[in-house]
C-alpha cells in the first residue's frame, strides 16, 4: 500500500464524504478525456476520397445482400406435407370416380350411336386418368411412409434418455446397519 498512497487514502478513509467523491469524479473525467481525445483529433481530418471502381455508371453503388436461404424443413414437416399430398390425391380420386359414374350413365342413356361413342371415349379417357392417378397415389403413399419413418426416427433420436435406475439386485436388503 505504500506505493499507492492515494488509493489507500480513498479506501481506508474514515468517512466516504466529499474528498473521496471528488477523487472518483476527477478520475472519471480524466479517463473520459483520454477516451475522447482520439475522436477529437480525427474530427479535423478530411475524409479520404471514395475508391474508384470499374462498375458502369448506371449500376447501383451497392446492392442489398441476398436474404439468407430459408431453413431446411424438418422431417416432421416433410411427413406432414406428404400426408397432405396423399389426402389431396384421395380427394382427386373421389372426384374422378364421380365423373366416371356420370360418364357410365351417359353411355347407358345415349340415344344414338354417335352419342354412345362420344360418351364411351370420354369414359375411356377418365379410366386412363384414374390408372395414372392410382400410380401417383401409390408413390405418394410410399413417400409418406418413408417420411413418417424418418420423422419417427428423428423424434426418437431427440427424445431425452431415461435416467438409469439401480437394479433391484444391488439394493441393500434386510434391516440395514445394526449396532450390537
Amino acid at each position: 500500500m505504500s506505493k499507492h498512497r492515494d488509493l489507500a487514502q480513498v479506501v481506508y478513509a474514515k468517512t466516504l464524504g466529499r474528498e473521496s467523491a471528488s477523487r472518483i469524479w476527477r478520475t472519471v473525467v480524466v479517463a473520459g478525456a483520454m477516451l475522447a481525445s482520439p475522436l477529437i483529433a480525427s474530427a479535423s481530418d478530411t475524409p479520404p476520397p471514395p475508391a474508384k471502381t470499374d462498375k458502369a455508371p448506371n449500376a447501383p453503388a451497392q446492392s442489398k445482400p441476398a436474404p439468407p436461404p430459408p431453413p431446411a424443413p424438418t422431417k416432421a414437416e416433410l411427413a406432414k406435407q406428404a400426408a397432405e399430398v396423399v389426402k389431396a390425391l384421395a380427394a382427386e380420386m373421389v372426384a374422378l370416380d364421380t365423373k366416371i359414374k356420370g360418364a357410365t350413365t351417359d353411355v347407358s342413356n345415349a340415344q344414338n350411336q354417335a352419342d354412345r361413342d362420344l360418351a364411351s371415349a370420354k369414359l375411356k379417357n377418365l379410366k386412363t386418368q384414374k390408372t395414372d392417378l392410382k400410380a401417383k397415389q401409390t408413390t405418394a403413399k410410399a413417400d409418406q411412409k418413408k417420411a413418417d419413418a424418418a420423422a419417427k426416427a428423428e423424434a426418437n433420436a431427440n427424445k431425452p434418455k431415461p435416467r438409469p435406475r439401480t437394479p433391484e439386485d444391488t439394493r441393500p436388503k434386510g434391516r440395514g446397519f445394526i449396532l450390537s
